[in-house]
């Protein structure tokens, strides 16, 4: 089962290039950073980037110190860095919640349970997404879960062991790196919570101060480095505009954009989101937590049963507080979230501890979800037979593989879906859930394979930038005409360079003064959109204009502008 949800955590992250904005940006600042031995803080196009604290970036330089060469010069591939790389520290942290959450099913004597709610949140919607794109989320959702488990190991031993509690302290001091106070503040609300719920005055008191020392020693490194590299300033923006501004809700006049009102939204926030991001298991998580939270009954009242759902409303607790509230955010929740479907599920199916109206949901959620899983290669067959130009674009090799992948997931779908079907009708409901994680995943993972190709033909920059990396060769200097942080990342780092940006729309003449800037032959990547200001801007310059051939949607949104070809 470990392989198992190590495959899954893995797919998806070396079969692509650069898709979403945030794998473009923050992976272009994981490259600069290793290419140009930063470490302080995420640098972007040469500037430090001080929205978060760098573990996630921190992880991805080193993966790239170790796997990677840099001896490519600006305009060549971009040092050996592939795009699975700087994803790898997201999945690396995702997985190792998942080792979480099963360390805590063990400890409640529910493997089985543990191995069933480590697949439903490692393919839930938002926590499958997470783990796969260049954001800091993933490594928060690790070192918060894996703080509570510290704590929770030094809480229950035989003996007072100092060892154990310094180590909780220092890993929930150095949660800080993942997304700043916001990591430790759920670990010390979930602990301080419990604490004086088993009225343990004396440790929590013992604890906090404890705690204010090793914070301090853990982040003055830091700090200091923070300091020496821009000054009071820097301490300034990452401590004060970038923690307490996003927590409350207040503005700061004297700056030229209000940093505090980045994802303010309403108190109910989560309430409305969270059903969407938990899909596709989100009719069993309502049940369980339903039976879990419900005062009538006695089940799971265990110390760490207490504890979990203790944590589970200190950090909801805070996400409902913050003022700045996204999705991405409730991370965090999803290990205890699964981990208490797990349990329930097990009991539901092993117990008959359901009643009618909650078998239903069970069975309607796992004929939903296998409908899903087997609609996709299903989908792609039809497509395939029917020409589907989508589908096609990327050749007829890519089409025919997919092809047999599909028909591959299909027949294995079919044919274990009989079996599975088989062990329920005689009473072997147990064995049958928990074969039936693998069963989806093997039908999934090959359908999602199939369809790969086509996406990453569709959404890549690789096509564009490879021309425009042609043409460095001769264009010694290119520059990016857009305001798209993200587009500029990808084109950063395939191009293994920064880029000078050129403002098109704030400067009316931004191109003529880019053109007459050097002699030499000079590129200026335009996206799409704003070619028609470009155009009107270079109208008296001779130039010409390339783009990408047998390209998809993404790498035909930009054209190349070539100037002072002839010099």
């Amino acid at each position: 089962m470990l392989l198992l949800l190590a495959l899954v955590s893995a797919f998806g992250l070396f079969d692509h290039s650069l898709w979403s904005g945030n794998d473009a940006r923050e992976g272009a600042m994981i490259a600069e950073m290793a290419r140009d031995h930063v470490w302080v803080t995420p640098v972007f196009n040469g500037e430090h980037y001080l929205e978060k604290p760098p573990l996630l970036h921190w992880t991805g330089v080193l993966l790239c110190k170790i796997f990677c060469r840099f001896d490519a010069r600006p305009g060549e591939a971009s040092g050996g860095i592939r795009e699975g790389l700087v994803r790898l520290p997201a999945a690396l942290y995702a997985f190792g919640s998942l080792l979480v959450l099963l360390s805590w099913a063990r400890a409640l004597n529910r493997e089985a349970a543990g191995f069933a709610a480590a697949f439903m949140c490692a393919t839930s919607a938002l926590f499958l997404e997470y783990s796969r794109i260049v954001l800091t989320d993933s490594a928060l959702t690790f070192m918060v879960v894996f703080s509570l488990w510290l704590f929770w190991r030094a809480y229950t031993a035989e003996n007072f062991f100092a060892a154990r509690y310094l180590l909780f302290l220092f890993v929930s001091a150095f949660s800080f790196y993942a997304k700043g106070l916001i990591g430790p503040g759920m670990v010390w609300l979930s602990v301080a919570v419990w604490l004086a719920y088993q009225r343990r005055w004396r440790l929590l008191c013992a604890l906090v101060p404890l705690f204010g020392v090793v914070f301090l020693l853990v982040l003055a490194p830091w700090v200091f480095a923070l300091w020496k590299a821009g000054g009071s300033d820097f301490i300034y923006r990452v401590f004060w505009e970038n923690q307490f501004g996003r927590f409350l809700s207040f503005d700061d006049k004297t700056l030229p954009l209000d940093p505090y009102l980045i994802h303010k939204e309403p108190i109910y926030f989560y309430l409305l989101n969270l059903p969407v991001r938990l899909l596709p298991w989100t009719l069993l998580v309502v049940p369980a937590l339903f039976c879990w939270f419900r005062i009538s009954k006695n089940t799971f009242r265990e110390p760490l049963a207490l504890f979990l759902k203790t944590s589970l409303l200190a950090i909801a607790g805070v996400l409902h507080v913050s003022s700045a509230k996204a999705a991405c955010y409730a991370l965090p929740l999803f290990p205890l979230i699964f981990l208490m479907t797990g349990v329930w599920l097990e009991d539901a199916v092993t117990s008959g501890a359901a009643s009618p109206w909650q078998k239903k949901l069970i069975v309607a959620t796992l004929m939903l979800v296998c409908a899903a899983i087997m609609a996709a290669p299903a989908a792609y067959i039809a497509a395939f037979i029917f020409h589907l130009k989508a589908l096609w674009a990327p050749g007829s090799f890519a089409a025919v593989a997919g092809f047999l992948l599909a028909l591959s997931a299909l027949s294995i779908g079919y044919a274990s879906g009989k079996r599975l079907r088989f062990e329920f009708k005689n009473g072997r409901q147990l064995p049958a859930v928990l074969h039936m994680p693998a069963v989806l995943a093997a039908v999934g993972l090959l359908a999602g394979a199939a369809f790969i190709p086509a996406v990453d033909f569709h959404r890549t920059y690789l096509p564009f930038a490879e021309m425009a990396l042609r043409q460095m060769k001769s264009a010694k200097n290119i520059a990016y005409a857009g305001d798209s942080e993200r587009d500029l990342g990808a084109f950063m780092f395939y191009l293994n360079s920064r880029l000078r940006v050129v403002s098109i729309t704030n400067d009316c003449n931004a191109i003529t003064d880019f053109a007459s800037s050097a002699r030499e032959s000079l590129g200026l990547i335009v996206p799409v959109d704003k070619m028609g200001i470009a155009l009107r801007q270079a109208r008296s310059l001779p130039f010409r204009l390339k783009e990408a051939e047998n390209a998809g949607k993404k790498s035909d949104s930009f054209r190349l502008m070539i100037f002072n070809e002839h010099h």
